[in-house]
């Protein structure tokens, strides 16, 4: 009997691919997430320090043009900070699409896996009546020779 052969193996080559890729994917742009949001800590950090700052300023009755020069620091951070949020949003959206591509790219994998057990298992079952069927057939034969031995 022929050896099992997955008629569909080239489909099953690709979609491992598609499934690869997907995660390469996600994993890149995971990276890119990650790092906007180290980014966002950092200017919120940075408006954290500049808060202080300013409330001590004001507190100490510091001059008013430090004062005026702090709050539009604070304001240009905001600004960053709302910048970066936005980025981060975006990155966050390619991640999710990324995730619903993984997903969708895996269930047709395992479909096609599916159908590759199940068609290995009829291989497998058919090789066995196969080989059964032999062995019966020699039974058979080896008993009539046997019969036709003491006939004679």
């Amino acid at each position: 009997m022929k050896p099992f052969r997955f008629t569909l193996e080239s489909v099953h080559r690709l979609r491992k691919e598609a499934v690869d890729r997907a995660n390469d994917q996600l994993a890149r742009e995971m990276l890119l997430l990650r790092r906007e949001k180290q980014n966002l800590q950092r200017i919120e950090e940075r408006m954290e320090q500049a808060r202080v700052g300013f409330r001590e300023a004001v507190t100490s009755g510091e001059q008013s043009q430090l004062i005026v020069q702090l709050r539009q620091f604070m304001v240009s951070l905001e600004q960053e900070r709302k910048t970066r949020r936005t980025t981060f949003e975006a990155h966050q959206a390619r991640v999710d699409a990324c995730q619903k591509v993984v997903i969708a790219a895996r269930r047709k994998l395992e479909i096609i896996e599916k159908i590759k057990s199940k068609r290995l298992a009829e291989y497998e079952c058919d090789k066995s009546s196969r080989e059964q069927k032999e062995l019966d057939d020699l039974l058979v034969q080896g008993h009539s020779r046997e019969m036709n031995l003491n006939y004679a």
